[in-house]
């Protein structure tokens, strides 16, 4: 359950069953428990004594303009999945198709910072003033190590003193977002700047403590304050934004760029793109390689002239197939 919520709709005790089932079976299933309480409140105020009504789907999974492109789909996704268990319950199920989905937005494209302005973070945060919160020695080492790993920040943030071994140089993610634990070793670099913020911060600790350990409140940093610092940082630095919608930095463009910088490297370096891609695709822990791949294009915007050795590495990929002036089929002859 979460916090102190309960279910107190029609379906409370399927909804609870729902998630509880999902838990079992390995989901972690956090999105969809705040999707199922949302939904229980919603249910208030439909008829429901014939099961899970048209309406209440509808207006569940109805298009809302504040909502960004993936929203609606998560509801639906929902609303398929829970309607899946009660119809195995014997309970009659309205289950909207993803083909009442608003058109999506055209592709997210992240923004990649240059190598110089990556260098011009890296100074402004290690010329933050002392002070009581430990800043001036938290950011220099978060952000060197997001950008160094490619690491989401919630990974970075979870990491215990346990998962950090500075002798062998790794840093262990335990259940991440794909729930696929990793290995990460880290450059020499980062390692030492690990070891002096060890130093300074953990004079004494238990395993169990959290590396990044604000001398705050409960102990954990917060997300959304690293985030809005960053922003901060990348006003003063003068690189353009646009909002996260319209292509801004954010954060979590440190993890985008550090795929396509360690790309470009390893493009330079000479090494096959088939293995460059299956190098970064496990050290990143995503699911597939397309999940992957889609850096390559982003490698070849940010530094045109590997463009020309990315093509000749991919032209095999993808069929060419030469324009028509028309499309006709054989049946179609005149």
């Amino acid at each position: 359950m979460s916090g102190n919520k309960v279910y107190q709709g029609p379906y409370a005790e399927h909804l609870r069953a729902f998630i509880e089932e999902k838990r079992l079976l390995g989901c972690r299933y956090l999105e969809e428990e705040r999707l199922s309480f949302t939904f229980d409140q919603l249910s208030l105020k439909f008829d429901c004594s014939e099961g899970l009504s048209a309406d209440l789907a509808h207006a569940f999974t109805e298009y809302q303009p504040n909502w960004q492109a993936t929203t609606q789909k998560r509801r639906i996704s929902f609303i398929q999945n829970f309607g899946e268990y009660l119809l195995r319950h014997d309970i009659s199920v309205f289950r909207p198709g993803y083909t009442v989905m608003r058109k999506m937005q055209p592709e997210f494209k992240p923004y990649i910072f240059s190598h110089s302005e990556i260098e011009q973070l890296f100074s402004m945060s290690d010329t933050i003033h002392p002070n009581c919160r430990n800043s001036h020695v938290f950011y220099p080492v978060l952000f060197r190590v997001l950008y160094g790993t490619g690491m989401r920040i919630s990974e970075a943030l979870a990491l215990t003193m346990e998962d950090v071994d500075l002798r062998e140089q790794t840093l262990r993610i335990v259940n991440p977002k794909n729930r696929k634990d990793r290995l990460l070793p880290i450059s020499d670099s980062i390692a030492e700047y690990c070891r002096w913020y060890q130093r300074k911060t953990h004079p004494v600790y238990h395993k169990d403590d959290l590396f990044f350990m604000s001398n705050r409140g409960t102990g954990r940093y917060s997300r959304n304050n690293v985030q809005v610092f960053f922003s901060t940082m990348i006003a003063k630095a003068d690189i353009p934004t646009h909002g996260y919608k319209g292509g801004g930095p954010h954060l979590h463009c440190l993890r985008h760029t550090f795929c396509v910088h360690s790309l470009e490297k390893m493009i330079r370096d000479g090494i096959p793109h088939g293995v460059a891609l299956q190098l970064l695709c496990s050290y990143m822990g995503h699911q597939s390689l397309s999940a992957t791949g889609r850096y390559l294009q982003l490698t070849a915007e940010a530094f045109p002239d590997l463009m020309e050795k990315i093509e000749k590495a991919t032209k095999d990929i993808f069929p060419v197939i030469a324009p028509l002036e028309e499309v006709r089929m054989p049946y179609e002859e005149e």
